[in-house]
């Protein structure tokens, strides 16, 4: 069921925001992202500890295509940026800055924004929740809450709950620079930020720690990806 209905409201946005665009009409393009997050949210829904892993491919395939072209077409050109669960976001959410130079103002962001608009260093597009959020959900069933829980204690709940869902494992891990590394095999070739996979590792991460993360690099290594994360600070320094 899960399935189904994610893959019809993945399709449905897709063409809601292509008409949006081409039309000019704000409102059907927000509406058409809304139903894209929407559909891959509700397809990586576990079900009795179950993944159907086939459903979580289509749409993320899906989802990884439709991005790039959204980030390549209004030019995205800033690293994505990883926001833990906070008060004006309580699912979290995924940034994509419009500079390279970004600045973030996370008093201004919402549920229901996905345009954020100011200066070009402000600016971008917020995924929000983030595709992965159905599995961060399941993570928190199964392990308990991960916000707060430190680095160590998120990564072995997130590593653990895929494990159990047949969706592999992650390797998370502090770099001699202060940096995280990620380790992990994605479902799909594509962004990380869209990949229900990587995401809800990113998205778990970020909750243990309790910082935004920006994506410094994703490197492919065979049929796994070698993510480096960059920590921006807690939520409190960027409101």
């Amino acid at each position: 069921m899960g399935r189904i209905l994610g893959s019809i409201l993945l399709a449905a946005g897709i063409v809601l925001w292509y008409y949006g665009g081409a039309s000019g009409i704000t409102f059907l393009v927000n509406l058409g992202i809304g139903a894209i997050i929407l559909g891959l949210v509700v397809a990586a829904l576990p079900s009795r500890g179950q993944v159907d892993r086939e459903a979580l491919f289509l749409t993320c395939e899906s989802s990884c295509e439709f991005f790039k072209k959204f980030r390549k077409d209004l030019e995205l050109k800033g690293d994505p940026v990883v926001i833990p669960p906070y008060e004006n976001l309580p699912k979290g959410g995924i940034f994509l800055p419009k500079s390279e130079n970004f600045s973030l103002s996370l008093g201004k962001f919402d549920e229901k924004t996905v345009f954020v608009t100011g200066t070009e260093e402000e600016s971008g597009i917020l995924i929000s929740p983030p595709a992965g959020w159905a599995l961060v959900e399941y993570f928190e069933d199964n392990a308990g809450e991960l916000s707060g829980t430190g680095l160590g204690y998120a990564s072995s709940a997130v590593s653990s709950g895929l494990s159990a869902l047949g969706l592999g494992s992650a390797e998370v891990f502090e770099t001699e620079d202060g940096k995280i590394g990620v380790f992990i095999r994605p479902l799909c070739a594509g962004p990380v930020y869209a990949d229900p996979v990587c995401s809800a590792v990113l998205l778990g991460v970020a909750m243990g720690t309790g910082e935004v993360l920006r994506v410094e690099s994703a490197e492919k290594v065979k049929d796994h990806v070698r993510i480096t994360l960059e920590r921006l600070g807690g939520i409190e320094r960027w409101l």
